[in-house]
C-alpha cells in the first residue's frame, strides 16, 4: 500500500452527453513525489468507473477515478466554490507500494494501473 497526497490546484464540473456522466475533473499537484501531477475525475457512486490510478512511467504524471457517495458528490460545487487561503487536499492510498526515494523522485520501469483502496478528502471550510 502506498498514501499519495495532493493539493487540488483547480475544480471544474464536467458532463459528458454520450456516456451521460457528470463528474468534476481535478487537477492536483502531488506533495510527496517531486514534481508529481494528478487529473482526478470524480464521479458518483452511480456510475461504474473503476476507482484505480494510472502513473506514467516516463514522469510522475498520473490520472484517477474516484466514485464517492451521492449526498456528498452533490454537495462538491459549493463546497469547492468556497474561498479559503488554504488549498483543498486528498490523500489516496493506493493497492501498489512505489519506488519513491528520500528526495521524493519516483522510479518506475512501466506504466503502473494501481487499485484505490481508500481515500480522503479535506476542504478548507474557512
Amino acid at each position: 500500500m502506498y498514501k499519495l497526497e495532493m493539493l487540488i490546484q483547480t475544480a471544474e464540473a464536467q458532463y459528458e452527453s454520450n456516456s451521460e456522466i457528470y463528474c468534476f475533473h481535478l487537477s492536483c499537484s502531488l506533495l510527496n513525489i517531486y514534481k508529481g501531477r494528478c487529473n482526478l475525475f470524480i464521479s458518483n457512486k452511480d456510475t461504474n468507473i473503476k476507482e484505480e490510478i494510472l502513473i506514467k512511467h516516463d514522469r510522475a504524471i498520473m490520472e484517477g477515478n474516484l466514485r464517492i457517495n451521492n449526498e456528498f458528490f452533490n454537495s462538491l460545487p459549493i463546497q469547492f466554490s468556497n474561498k479559503s487561503d488554504k488549498p483543498a487536499k486528498i490523500v489516496i492510498y493506493i493497492q501498489d507500494k512505489l519506488n519513491v526515494n528520500a528526495q521524493g523522485v519516483l522510479f518506475i520501469d512501466q506504466e503502473v494501473k494501481s487499485k484505490i483502496l481508500s481515500y480522503q478528502i479535506f476542504i478548507p471550510i474557512f
